[in-house]
Order: structure tokens, then sequence, then C-alpha cells
């Protein structure tokens, strides 16, 4: 058996107590400062000063949850994918598609000669996607290039420092907008289908649907492992494509692995975000910032710091793409500017601080029938970014991108 420096009961305890008071704070300050980057301070400084061990998370075993959590989120983040609601929004999800095209190549030349071909390629995928795209980027470069394993991490703490204040004075502009058009009888009246259904029931015409497969199999039987089951099934299946018929293409593993939780989720072959019903979310979520504390312990802070430089230069590259490409965007699609900017800059972010910002902006409303109206407006709006561009489209850029590296 292995030694560690602390007993298993003290290392998960202290990382627990990090967790949650990362998230407590992140909370009171609604995020302005967020979670991942006062969890990655806190970090950075205990092994710094030896005040944490630097086995810390191995002995908390949030190693082992990590590498779980890696392989059912690309998963998980496919089936997510509304493609009705991508139709329906057609105008926001040509707005998200384009910006992260060109965010991708203007960084690429740009960028590049500027910080280099490594930090430059790990940037866009890692600048606008979630923990697991970040993740992702990390692990693929930690064996070749282990000095830049951190950056994708560091970007992942940063993200919020320059989204959530946009994200937040745009939806506010936005809300107002809003009730100013509708005034207090279009905001009780007007339903815009918000698009956050499955595509089960009825069908357009009133023609009733057979519901996909995965719902016809009873809720008793809907456990935790049925659900981190049909993920791994998922899973097992695309390492047997990867052995097999795409064996010698170099396809990033991540890649196929969300193209197929896309496939299983939108044939009703898997359930839509299976992870949010199996009462293990929050669990992997916490094993996924494990495998990033992992990485600050075996990153001395002087290169932490080294990188300070580059992660400024990166966001602020970005911020001004984005927000570039929404008033341009929203010119020519005709969406509101603070629409737009919101939509684009909330894929910074994502999942669940959008939820938050949603909810602060409906409270402009009053009424509950106000708020109900601004929440219908505003989910399906940062919703789209989120599952298109967040957990979507970023691990596919981060997936072959890092073959790069």
């Amino acid at each position: 058996m292995a030694e560690y420096t602390w007993a298993f009961d003290r290392s998960f305890l202290v990382f627990l107590l990090i967790a949650f008071t990362s998230m407590a704070l992140a909370e009171k300050l609604r995020s302005l400062i967020p979670m991942p980057f006062i969890y990655g301070v806190i970090f950075i400084l205990g092994f710094a000063f030896d005040l944490l061990p630097k086995d810390l998370l191995l002995s908390a075993n949030m190693i082992a949850v990590g590498t779980i959590a890696f392989n059912v989120l690309v998963v998980h983040s496919g089936t997510m994918v509304n493609f009705r609601l991508l139709r329906d929004r057609w105008r926001e999800t040509l707005l998200c598609l384009s910006a992260f095209l060109i965010l991708i190549v203007l960084e690429l030349l740009i960028l590049t000669p500027v910080l280099g071909k490594g930090l430059a390629f790990l940037a866009p995928g890692s600048v606008v996607g979630g923990g697991a795209s970040c993740a992702i980027a990390s692990r693929w470069v930690t064996d070749a290039h282990p000095e830049l394993a951190v950056f994708p991490w560091l970007i992942f703490m940063a993200q919020g420092l320059f989204s959530v204040p946009v994200v937040t004075w745009a939806l506010k502009k936005e809300s107002r907008r809003l009730l100013s058009e509708q005034g207090d009888a279009g905001a009780g009246q007007k339903e815009r289908a918000s698009g956050t259904e499955n595509g089960q029931g009825k069908a357009r015409g009133g023609v009733q649907k057979k519901p996909p497969l995965c719902m016809r199999i009873p809720d008793k039987y809907k456990t935790t492992p049925y659900f981190l089951g049909s993920i791994m099934i998922a899973t097992v299946l695309n390492n047997i494509l990867q052995n097999t018929l795409f064996s010698g293409l170099n396809i990033n593993p991540n890649i196929t692995a969300l193209l197929l939780g896309i496939l299983l989720g939108s044939l009703g072959l898997m359930d839509k975000a299976p992870l949010f019903r199996s009462d293990s979310y929050g669990l992997l979520i916490l094993g996924l910032m494990g495998l990033m504390a992992n990485t600050l312990a075996n990153t001395p802070w002087q290169a932490v710091v080294a990188y300070i430089p580059a992660l400024l230069l990166v966001f602020t590259f970005s911020t001004a793409v984005l927000l570039l490409c929404a008033a341009a965007g929203a010119r020519i699609l005709g969406l509101s500017h603070y629409r737009a900017a919101a939509l684009l800059m909330n894929c910074m972010m994502g999942f669940p601080v959008n939820d938050m910002l949603i909810r602060q902006a409906a409270a402009l409303g009053g009424t509950e029938e106000r708020q109900a109206f601004l929440r219908r407006e505003l989910g399906p709006v940062l919703g789209i970014g989120t599952m298109l561009i967040s957990n979507g489209l970023s691990i596919l850029a981060v997936g072959i991108l890092v073959l790069f590296v």
C-alpha cells in the first residue's frame, strides 16, 4: 500500500473543506470572483507554502474519481445537444458557430507568433470550454509537454473573471429591453418555446409520437448504476471503435465519444443529461476539480506566475473577438446587441453560473409572471452557448488542436 503524507480521511476532509469554501465564497460574491479561481488560488498558495502536501489528491483518492469523471462527462455532454432548440433559435446558433470558428482562426493566426504554438493551440478550446475541455487539453499534453499541462486549468480558473461581469451587464440590459417592449400584458402572454423539452410527447400537428427506447424503461429501474452504466456502455463502445474501425486514423477518442453521445441521445437510445439524473454529477465534478488541483500540485508556483501575461493576453484577445462578433452578428442577424453579447460571452463560463445569472436578471421583472417571462426568454439564449460551445464544440476543437501541440 502506498504511503502518503496524510491519511485518507484527513486528505478528503481538507479537500472537501476547500471545495465548500470556494463554492460558498463564489456564491456570496455572485461569481464575480468565480469558484474555480478561488479554489485554484487556495491550492496554489497551500502547495507553495507547504500547508498542503503535494500528494493530497492522491491520498484523497480524487484522482480515481477524476478519471471516472474524465471518461463519462464527454458522453454526458453529447447527450445534452438539443437539435430542436438549435433549429428554433437558428440565429443564435449561427452566431455561436460563426464566432467560435472566427475565434479559433484568429487566435491560431495571431497568438501563435506571440505565445508559441503550444499555448496558442491550447487556448481556443479551453477559453470557451468547460472543465471537461480543459481536462482533456491538460491530460493530452502531460506526457509530451508536462510544462504546458497547467495552462488549460489556469484558463479554466480565470474564465469567470472576464465573462461574468459582461454577461451580468448584458442580461440586465436585455431584461429591461424585453420588459419595455412587451409591457405588463405582453410579459404575461408571450410564450416562446424554450427548447428545454427533450422532444417527447406530441409532435407538431398533434400526432402522438412513439416514445424513444430509453423512455420506455420504467423510472423505478433508472437508478445511479443504470445511468452510469449507460454512459460506460457508450465509453466501451467508443473504445472498441477506436481499436477497430478507427484504428490507425489518429482520431482523438474524446471526439468520437462526444459524437457517440450526441448520436445515442438524439436517437433516444440514451437518456438526456444522465449525470444530472444519477445523483453523481456533483461528485464527478469534484473529481474533475481534483485533477485540476493535482496538476497545480505538480507545478511550481513560479511557473504559474510566469503564465499570467499569457493568460491576460488570451482573455483580452478572446473577449475582444467575441464582443466584436456579437456586435456584427447582432446587426446582420437582427438580434439585440445585449442578447448577442450575453450569448457569446456565456460560452466562457457555462453551467451552473449562467443559471444563477438568469435568476438574478429575471428578478428585475418584479412579479412572478414577469420573472417567468424573462426566464423563458433568457434561458435558451445562454443554454445554446453552454450546450453547443462550452460542452460541445470546444471538446471537438481541443481534441483536434492538441494533436498539433
